[in-house]
């Protein structure tokens, strides 16, 4: 009777011990960066490859320090980062709700959910002139785009989450008379929430990617219009420059989206990073 938890703990123990410690993760990503950097530089002198082409790291790294001194570079990552966050959030939240309706509703359930499934086939970036179409220019198309991309991820991981709910837990809130809104907030929900941040990880990218896809097609500000405006006027480093941040952005969302998840359920074994 003793004996397996000893043994369980033990394993865990050993499974726990085989994670890289927290406080070298920082180094390990820096080593990455310097590794690609050093591909990067060692493989433009070695093919020589033309300037107009492939900026050295460099040019690349004075570039950015240029646009975030004279402020563009701000500018631009303050609208692209506020556009992420409105159409990660909107986009959470309906994915959620019609999580919940899909999980719940048989009928809303062979209604709707091979319509989303359908949806989410069509390729979002060939849309996305449509939506400029229908919307106009501006904030508008730009979030239905963001949206678009990321509640699809929210509601499978809501949907899988929610059926994935041990039914003791559910018989006992019946048998103790707890009100179906209760016991959706105070079990379901809190059952589910390991694959509904799951989900969010891989949505919040998801919306980093429509947010510059939008801009690139339809916006006079952000990373994506930067992208264009470089790419149009032959300015290499400044489009790689861009490339950059937004690499980085997509990361620092990542692991914010990580954080928080850890945070909310320090219950459970660490989120790999």
């Amino acid at each position: 009777m003793v004996a397996a938890p000893r043994a369980e703990t033990a394993g865990t123990g050993r499974r726990r011990s085989r994670r890289l410690p927290i406080v070298l993760k920082p180094f390990v990503a820096l080593l990455y960066v310097l590794v690609i950097v050093a591909v990067w530089a060692g493989y433009q002198e070695a093919a020589d490859v033309p300037r107009f082409l492939l900026a050295s790291p460099g040019e690349v790294g004075g570039q950015l320090v240029d646009l975030a001194r004279d402020g563009t570079l701000w500018t631009h990552l303050g609208y692209t980062v506020r556009n992420i966050g409105l159409g990660f959030a909107i986009g959470a939240v309906v994915g959620a709700l019609l999580g919940v309706l899909v999980s719940r509703s048989q009928v809303v359930d062979a209604m709707i959910y091979p319509f989303l499934v359908v949806f989410q086939a069509m390729p979002k970036i060939a849309l996305a002139p449509m939506f400029v179409l229908w919307f106009g220019l501006g904030l508008t198309s730009q979030l239905i785009l963001i949206v678009s991309l990321s509640f699809f991820p929210i509601l499978v991981g809501t949907v899988t989450g929610l059926r994935q709910v041990n039914s003791g837990y559910q018989d006992l809130a019946t048998t103790i008379g707890m009100k179906p809104v209760a016991k959706l907030f105070r079990i379901d929900i809190p059952a589910a929430s390991p694959s509904i941040f799951a989900a969010a990880r891989v949505a919040v990218v998801d919306a980093m990617t429509g947010a510059v896809v939008a801009e690139w097609i339809s916006s006079s500000q952000g990373l994506g219009y930067l992208l264009v405006e470089a790419n149009s006027s032959y300015q290499v480093p400044t489009l790689m420059a861009a490339i950059v941040v937004i690499i980085a952005v997509g990361v620092a969302v990542y692991q914010l989206v990580t954080f928080v998840e850890t945070r909310a359920l320090s219950w459970r074994d660490p989120v790999p990073a």
